[in-house]
């Protein structure tokens, strides 16, 4: 699927991650735009109304969720990422329920931007117009004939359409697990566990891989 060049907002207090963020989404053809605080983030938002903002969960001025949720306000149409060094399910599915449609735990490899950046695209013209089982299906569909980065675009519109529900969680880690990222596995696993606490594929996920007893 050939897709639009976006503007990208990245917000970060960690210098370093922004300039590296910028050089692999510039890379690629992305405008990107870049803040150190909370109150920067939303100045840029105003004034260009990115595509895709990548939000540190801890910034000076103001908190990643407080920017997100006036992201949310200011700029419905811009899909936010948490980025976080204090990754936890409960931060996580809160940061889902305010409207982000992923997150990212430090440190991470900056390639994984420009795949997730291409999933949050395709998930943006699936979104809108499919119900929260047909994106499940579409995503299974998916998963059968290979195409690893729409399945994950599916299951994370359908995160976005029900972030209570367990399925899209345990699935995003059943893929991570297969492509052999254990430590974003467990994280989507733990998810599912705390959307809901006795979703059996999750905990037995977790008990095999050894985070549960």
């Amino acid at each position: 699927m050939a897709l639009p060049k976006t503007r990208i907002l990245v917000a970060d207090d960690e210098r370093n991650i922004r300039k590296n963020l910028a050089l692999v989404l510039e890379a690629v053809g992305h405008t990107v735009d870049e803040a150190k605080d909370g109150d920067e983030a939303l100045d840029l938002c105003k004034q260009n109304h990115p595509d895709i903002a990548f939000v540190d969960l801890h910034m000076p001025k103001m908190e990643g969720l407080k920017v997100l949720a006036h992201i949310r306000a200011l700029s419905p149409k811009t899909a936010v990422v948490i980025i976080t060094a204090y990754g936890s399910a409960a931060n996580a599915i809160e940061a889902m329920k305010l409207g982000a449609v992923d997150f990212l735990e430090k440190p991470f490899d900056p390639k994984i931007i420009g795949i997730l950046t291409e999933e949050i695209l395709i998930g943006q013209h699936s979104k809108s117009k499919t119900s929260f089982d047909d994106l499940m299906h579409l995503a299974d569909l998916a998963r059968q004939r290979n195409a690893l980065i729409e399945a994950r675009s599916y299951l994370k519109s359908a995160m976005a359409h029900a972030p209570e529900r367990p399925e899209p969680y345990y699935w995003l880690g059943d893929l991570c697990e297969a492509e052999g990222d254990q430590k974003r596995a467990v994280q989507y696993y733990y998810m599912a566990v705390s959307a809901y606490h006795t979703y059996e594929p999750a905990v037995e996920a977790l008990k095999r891989l050894g985070k549960l007893h």
